[in-house]
């Protein structure tokens, strides 16, 4: 008799908990997978938008528009780009944890103030029930999602470098 009460409180606990208790395994697995793709992704990004840079580097050596872009990693988890003129931007990119943040100010003619208007955009990881690595963009209606580390250089590149950047997101 004194197990039976036992076996009651077992199934009681089983009934009132397993939901939540097999939410939290998949939550914890998901976590566990961004946790070990995310700083590759990032480094793999990092890469990316360097090619990017460098490319238009190339393309662009001769013309009046040319200017040096400054690309700099002080840390692996951190980008720093600059660009004096046409256009003129100043950003910063870091990885944190499940996400990625961009903060950044621009202009078209030369360098203004980079304390003035800045921007803020972030990306925050999650895993797909088939431990696909996606991007999502935060706080947006409609956010875009990266799937490869170079869609989000493009987007990045373009957003920088453009007036208006083209929807690059791979839904």
């Amino acid at each position: 008799m004194a197990k039976e009460w036992i076996e009651n409180l077992a199934q009681d606990i089983k009934q009132t908990h397993h939901e939540a208790a097999t939410d939290f395994g998949i939550a914890q697995h998901q976590a566990s997978v961004i946790a070990q793709r995310g700083l590759p992704f990032f480094l793999a990004f990092t890469s990316a938008l360097q090619q990017n840079i460098n490319e238009l580097r190339t393309q662009l050596q001769g013309d009046p528009a040319s200017a040096d872009t400054i690309f700099q990693t002080p840390t692996p988890v951190e980008i720093k780009l600059t660009r004096s003129r046409f256009p003129w931007f100043d950003a910063t990119i870091l990885y944190r944890d499940d996400t990625i943040s961009l903060d950044y100010a621009k202009g078209l003619g030369t360098a203004g103030d980079p304390t003035l208007d800045r921007n803020t955009l972030n990306f925050a990881f999650q895993s797909a029930p088939d431990n696909t690595l996606n991007l999502i963009e935060s706080f947006r209606d409609d956010p875009r999602q990266f799937r490869q580390p170079e869609d989000l250089a493009r987007y990045i590149t373009e957003l920088l470098f453009l007036p208006t950047p083209s929807a690059v997101a791979t839904q």
